[in-house]
């Protein structure tokens, strides 16, 4: 029997029927929702979504950031696969710190070539570029539109210790080694492509310029 749950929806929680989830999420802006084999499973779904927004909340009321740096990812034909049975996706990464800095990244990434894996290896790329600061007490924001990411690095990644089997499960392990400890790192989810002028809104734009410039090859 499958069970869908609903993170965020017009009513949140678990369904026994896709008609009963569907009334929940169709036209939800932002819903979020999974199918699940076990209602174990599914309880999981809800109460990681649940914990990662008061992680969020509770970011936004710690102690002042030194600088933001913005992360993206982004693919190419996300999960196409080629007649001849090669993958035609093609996967890369953006991060941003400012205009001109020379800490800004546009590289395409090895591996698996999927939009989740760009996201989260950009948070894991900007590990060793941010930490010395880190070493030095330096608070620092990274800011992502991957709600995928961030919850892999706060409470997703935990599943790995119990050894579940989960998608990408070495690279959700690594980042959530990396950060896992670290109390002047926090996490910013935003949205994506707002077009706004902000400065989340302007940072994120450029992290996924820097990212598609990537795949495209085009500096």
């Amino acid at each position: 029997m499958p069970f869908y749950a609903v993170a965020n929806g017009r009513t949140p929680g678990i369904f026994l029927t896709w008609d009963e989830c569907k009334t929940s999420v169709n036209g939800y802006k932002h819903a979020v929702y999974k199918k699940f084999d076990t209602i174990e499973a599914a309880n999981l779904f809800l109460t990681s979504f649940q914990h990662l927004e008061s992680k969020e909340k509770e970011n936004m009321n710690i102690g002042p950031v030194d600088y933001y740096v913005y992360t993206d990812g982004a693919c190419s034909n996300n999960g196409n696969i080629c007649v001849f049975g090669k993958s035609s996706a093609v996967a890369g990464i953006g991060i941003y710190f400012g205009n001109n800095d020379s800490r800004n990244v546009s590289r395409r990434i090895e591996g698996k070539q999927t939009n989740n894996v760009a996201e989260l290896t950009a948070i894991v790329e900007v590990y060793p570029i941010i930490e010395h600061d880190i070493l030095n007490g330096v608070h620092v924001a990274i800011v992502s539109d991957s709600e995928y990411a961030i919850r892999c690095v706060t409470t997703y990644g935990k599943k790995c210790q119990n050894k579940d089997s989960i998608p990408n499960k070495e690279l959700v392990k690594l980042a959530y080694e990396l950060y896992k400890d670290i109390s002047n790192v926090r996490f910013i989810h935003i949205e994506a492509h707002t077009g706004y002028t902000d400065i989340h809104s302007v940072g994120n734009a450029n992290a996924d310029r820097l990212a598609t410039a990537a795949i495209r090859q085009i500096l």
